[in-house]
C-alpha cells in the first residue's frame, strides 16, 4: 500500500484539527484515507470525485467491515474531500 502523500497527509491533519476530531481517531482516519487512495487506485477510480465513495463502501461490505468501520470510513473519506475541496 502507498503511503499518503506528505503534504496531502500534513493537509489532511490540519483539516481534522480544524473539524476537532478526536486525537484517537487521527491515526483511524489517516489508514483509511490510505485504504481509499490505495482501492482508487487498484480500481483506477478518481479520488477527488466523490462518486467513488460509494465503489468503496461497497467494497467494504463485501469483505463484511461492520456498519460503523463503514460509517468511519465514509467520515474520513468525506473529510478527505472537505480538504482538496471536492465536496460541492
Amino acid at each position: 500500500m502507498l503511503p499518503i502523500p506528505p503534504e496531502l497527509q500534513a493537509q489532511f491533519e490540519e483539516h481534522l484539527g480544524k473539524r476537532v476530531i478526536p486525537n484517537g481517531l487521527h491515526g483511524v482516519y489517516k489508514k483509511w484515507l490510505r485504504y481509499y487512495l490505495d482501492f482508487c487506485q487498484k480500481y483506477r477510480f478518481p479520488p477527488i470525485h466523490n462518486h467513488s465513495l460509494p465503489r468503496f463502501i461497497q467494497k467494504l461490505q463485501e469483505k463484511k467491515q461492520t456498519n460503523a468501520l463503514q460509517e468511519q470510513a465514509t467520515n474520513a473519506i468525506k473529510l478527505y474531500y472537505e480538504t482538496l475541496g471536492a465536496v460541492r
